[in-house]
């Protein structure tokens, strides 16, 4: 391998022994390369300037200037740079800090040889295929010609998106789609935004050749044909787009590929639901962004409450309006002994509906393939549902003309990584 193939990392951290212990677990490491150490967060800004290494092992903790300042300085100078951060701490405060500085990853110390290794190539790997081109501007060329809405308006991004996972995000995301379509008799999409570990295929019993993928992979020759050459046809004619098969393939799919495959479905359906993945990273960020709409699930859990809460200061400093932010409790159950009210005081929010528990026949309606809302129509979680996809329709034809954030012309998609980049914009 040449020396321009390897990935050239830095690591920088106060304690000597630290940094000659990572160096030696990455010495044997035929496609990485360590080119600096730095033992101050200053020293590290000045290396980064004139070494440009690809990726940056940065500590948290250091006196002079903490690692969260010296990535923010070092990512203002190169957004490309891949920094993950290095922490004996594993609180959510110091994760929070970390995303907002635009670390990819955070690793708790002790770090293990192998974390260490799959964290490296990881981001370095992401780094490495996102794509050159820019997503297709609405209406313009390489952009569908656009049926969706009426008169060629655009069409309605709804973001299904939780902080934390498990809390039923593909479920109600699959629901939703179809109890919009069975309402309003117009086009409707479904796209597993979960390109790594997408669940859609499972849920709808959808099996399928073409998948995202081979939408990213031509993402400069979008068109209507393509997307329906791709999408698969659910039995409630909700066209799905699916994750790909494997993990690999997935990562393959970048922030800027989901940009503008959204914006030609967008095009082409009136209303485009989004499973969207657990995390703040650029894919999830990419949604949220686009979305007129993000149904916020949570559920009566302290660590699912803490990541809500953080992810409304998250949307705050992004200003996202409050209206685009629709919290939805899901698993709504009086016996987990908290209480909607009492965490609606402690996140300053309220909770516009609530889906109701029954994981039983969720469960049982997911292994047979059959949404609760076709299988079971009457069943309280399908009448929520319901609930909840007639509030998302109605308040967007009663806001078509001043949406908050799809009307308003999202900004260009964004190249440098991570949140605080997009915060020192604004």
């Amino acid at each position: 391998m040449s020396e321009a193939e390897k990935i050239r990392v830095m690591i920088v951290d106060d304690i000597v022994d630290t940094r000659d212990q990572l160096e030696k677990l990455l010495f044997f490491e035929k496609d990485i390369e360590v080119i600096a150490k730095a033992g101050t967060g200053r020293e590290a800004v000045a290396l980064a300037q004139k070494q440009r290494p690809d990726v940056i092992l940065m500590d948290i903790n250091m006196p002079d200037m903490d690692g969260i300042a010296a990535t923010e300085a070092i990512m203002s100078q190169d957004p490309g740079v891949q920094v993950i951060i290095m922490s004996v701490q594993g609180e959510t405060d110091y994760l929070r800090r970390a995303m907002l500085a635009g670390a990819r990853e955070f690793l708790t110390k002790p770090i293990s040889a192998d974390d260490l290794y799959k964290s490296i190539r990881h981001v370095h790997k992401l780094a490495a295929s996102r794509p050159k081109v820019s997503s297709a501007p609405a209406g313009g060329a390489g952009a569908p010609g656009g049926s969706g809405g009426d008169g060629g308006a655009e069409g309605r991004i709804i973001a299904v998106f939780s902080p934390k996972g498990g809390v039923g995000t593909s479920s109600v995301a699959a629901n939703l789609a179809v109890a919009i379509r069975q309402q309003t008799n117009k086009k409707v999409a479904l796209v597993d935004g979960n390109v790594v570990f997408g669940d859609l295929s499972v849920i709808l019993n959808l099996r399928s050749d073409k998948t995202i993928i081979d939408l990213a992979q031509r993402v400069d020759e979008l068109d209507r044909d393509l997307l329906n050459d791709v999408l698969v046809t659910h039995t409630s004619q909700v066209k799905v787009l699916l994750a790909p098969p494997d993990p690999q393939r997935g990562e393959l799919v970048s922030s800027d590929h989901l940009r503008a495959i959204l914006e030609a479905l967008r095009q082409e359906f009136e209303y485009v639901v989004v499973d969207t993945p657990a995390s703040f990273q650029d894919r999830s960020l990419a949604v949220l962004d686009l979305a007129s709409r993000i149904v916020t699930l949570m559920t009566l859990e302290m660590h699912c409450i803490r990541n809500i809460k953080l992810f409304l200061e998250v949307a705050d400093l992004l200003e996202y309006p409050h209206e685009k932010v629709m919290l939805v409790l899901n698993k709504a159950s009086n016996r987990t002994g908290i209480r909607a009210e009492d965490v609606e005081k402690n996140i300053q929010r309220k909770v516009v509906l609530q889906i109701g528990d029954a994981a039983q026949d969720v469960t049982f309606s997911i292994n047979q393939g059959v949404p609760l809302v076709i299988g079971k129509p009457t069943h309280q979680i399908s009448r929520d549902v319901n609930t909840l996809a007639r509030d998302l329709t109605a308040t967007d034809k009663g806001q078509a003309a001043a949406a908050p954030g799809a009307a308003a012309a999202p900004e260009p998609p964004q190249k440098s990584g991570g949140l605080f980049s997009r915060l020192i914009k604004r």
